[in-house]
């Protein structure tokens, strides 16, 4: 959220520091500062707002708010803390509310108002945060927004007809916006209309652009409203019409800013725009739970590490302005209406931790503890992951989640995740075949894999092992086979057990739950090796292109000099050359090559590697070698 210096400074009447020590104490007390910019004569902090504390900062006020707590200085006037009197009470206009998605709603009527320019305070404040001016009436519910966090809409009241309609709207139902666009809507959305269904506006997103304000109103209502925000956020989804208000009632913003929001909007609409309040209606749906979580002081200190008194949670608390009773050293907080973000203790001790200051926080190393306990699992886990990467098997880490499978999530993170995997196979397989292209470029004969990881079934998990082994072309090669046998038969071998496995198409999956009952309980843990050192080179993102050769050469050559010969024509294209084939006959050797191609900028063509192969076999020729 853009927020503006000397905007937030009216909350403390010129006082606060200057804008970048500003930046600083909000972002050493848990905020991030995204930009700090200077606009004309304002400077503008781009506050990240996290979805914990939008319901009450995504606001001017409630991160003055904050400031206030943060450095301990008084805001000189929070206008949550009056009420907000919603008088006179008028029945010139109706209200209906027939929504669910509507947990309150009131409006105000306003007769002779003049529309026209916004003075020239309320522009700049607009604009500096990066608003469009567009008549005072729209501004002013924009600078309410802006300044307490409550959206607000005005309607010609003669578009009305009598009053106001909070409804479901009916399937295929459309309305032309304010942004010149028209949407369709199903029995889902939730729409005001006028009573006789007429609809007006897209409920908490955006109004309607024939009840819209323009140079000849002279009547207005106007309506702030609070909407369900799980509804708000998919019917904005759906209609990809995500604005400053839906933003603000999907983070869930309380129904008790309404009366608030609309005092404020109707005082500045009558300041600058003139009119006559004829009177104010409300209708209650739904009102906010107060919280009262509770933390003792051993709690704070334990989460925290550090070694606070009462004196310095209540000090805390004081800033704050909370409400709170204290039983010896039990405190007990009633969160104030805007806070919904205060329900357990954790979020008590987080305020407490944030404020107080995490410099305070000191780094502790916990002293070592000797395991009472070994775990069998995690100890033979990484037996076998030893013996399986002495063979050359590399372990891969794939994904619970499917599109299909036995067990269905109750809540999918994604349309192709609604499903735990019941088997490793499945996964392996896939792998193989996005690594085996890869064979070549890495020097591999097989690709060659292993996972270990948890499977899901009707009746509970498996712990589960799977190996497979792929060759370059993608078919299924004799050798594969041998490789797996050969990796069965070592772990049988070296743990001593039995490993009975199918062989599926290149894939074999053990259960390690009969493998680990085989197994003595361990006694103590192996000293861990040291670590090979490795170092990091930039790979390309392009695909690799391979191709062989093979020659007779005397029996005398060395393998290293006709290595030297490929590598020097074959040039910087050329990032591997292996030697897959040799054999004697007579007195010459007959030697097999492949060499493999990759670029970093680009996708290499064929053509390409011709041209550098062909040079590859003219050299190859005058050495003298023949090549086959």
């Amino acid at each position: 959220m853009k927020v503006s210096y000397n905007w937030l400074n009216k909350y403390f009447d010129g006082k606060l520091p200057a804008p970048k020590e500003i930046a600083e104490e909000l972002t050493f007390h848990a905020w991030e500062i995204e930009e700090v910019e200077k606009v004309g004569d304002d400077t503008v902090l781009d506050v990240k707002v996290l979805p914990d504390k939008a319901m009450w900062a995504l606001s001017h006020r409630g991160i003055a708010k904050d400031i206030s707590v943060i450095l301990d200085l008084p805001l000189v006037k929070d206008p949550l803390k009056t009420g907000a009197d919603l008088s006179p009470i008028t029945d010139e206009f109706d209200i209906k509310i027939e929504s669910v998605n509507c947990r309150r709603f009131a409006a105000a009527l306003v007769k002779g108002v003049k529309v026209g320019p916004s003075p020239s305070w309320l522009k700049k404040s607009l604009e500096t945060i990066g608003q469009r001016s567009i008549n005072n009436i729209v501004d002013a519910s924009n600078y309410v927004m802006f300044d307490l966090g409550q959206p607000s809409h005005a309607f010609d009241a003669k578009t009305l007809l009598g009053g106001i309609r909070v409804r479901q709207a009916t399937q295929g139902e459309k309305l032309a916006a304010l942004d010149e666009k028209e949407y369709s809507f199903g029995i889902d959305d939730t729409l005001i209309s006028t009573i006789d269904d007429l609809p007006l506006s897209i409920a908490g997103i955006k109004g309607g652009k024939d009840s819209g304000i323009n140079d000849q109103t002279t009547d207005i209502l106007v309506e702030v409203a609070n909407w369900d925000p799980v509804t708000t956020r998919k019917t904005a989804a759906r209609l990809k019409l995500r604005s400053d208000a839906s933003s603000r009632y999907e983070n869930g913003l309380v129904p008790e800013m309404v009366p608030f929001g609309l005092k404020a909007v109707v005082d500045l609409i009558l300041e600058i725009a003139g009119g006559e309040l004829v009177g104010f209606k409300e209708v209650i749906k739904k009102e906010t739970e107060t919280a009262t979580p509770s933390v003792t002081l051993d709690k704070i200190n334990s989460v925290l590490g550090l070694n606070l008194n009462v004196k310095d949670v209540t000090a805390v608390l004081d800033r704050f302005g909370w409400s709170y009773e204290l039983d010896g050293n039990n405190f007990t907080v009633t969160s104030p209406f805007e806070r919904t973000d205060l329900v357990i203790a954790e979020d008590l001790i987080e305020e407490v931790g944030r404020i107080h200051g995490y410099e305070h926080v000191e780094a502790v190393t916990p002293a070592p503890i000797k395991a009472t306990e070994l775990n069998k699992r995690f100890f033979y886990g990484d037996k076998i992951r030893d013996i399986l990467n002495n063979l050359g098997f590399s372990e891969i880490y794939t994904s619970s989640f499917r599109e299909h499978d036995d067990v269905k999530l109750a809540n999918a993170f994604a349309a192709d995740k609604g499903y735990l995997r019941s088997n490793l196979t499945e996964n392996m397989r896939d792998a193989l075949l996005k690594n085996a292209p890869n064979a070549d470029l890495l020097g591999l004969k097989q690709v060659r894999l292993f996972e270990i990881g948890t499977v899901f079934g009707q009746t509970g998990e498996k712990f589960m092992l799977a190996l497979g082994v792929q060759s370059p072309s993608g078919y299924k090669s004799k050798t594969d086979d041998v490789v797996l046998n050969e990796a069965l038969k070592s772990m049988s071998e070296q743990l001593q057990i039995k490993t009975d496995g199918v062989n599926e198409q290149g894939v074999v999956e053990l259960d390690l739950e009969e493998i680990l009952g085989q197994l003595s309980e361990p006694s103590v843990y192996d000293t861990a090796a040291k670590a090979p050192e490795v170092t990091y080179r930039p790979f390309s993102v392009y695909p690799s292109m391979s191709r062989d050769i093979a020659m007779w050469v005397g029996e005398n050559e060395s393998e290293e000099a006709i290595e030297n010969l490929l590598w020097l024509k074959a040039g910087d294209l050329c990032v591997r050359v292996s030697q897959f084939d040799r054999f004697q006959k007579d007195n010459k050797v007959s030697y097999a090559y492949r060499l493999v191609f990759q670029s970093k900028e680009k996708t290499l063509e064929s053509s390409e590697v011709d041209m550098v192969m062909n040079d590859v076999y003219q050299s190859v020729r005058e050495r003298g070698f023949e090549v086959r």
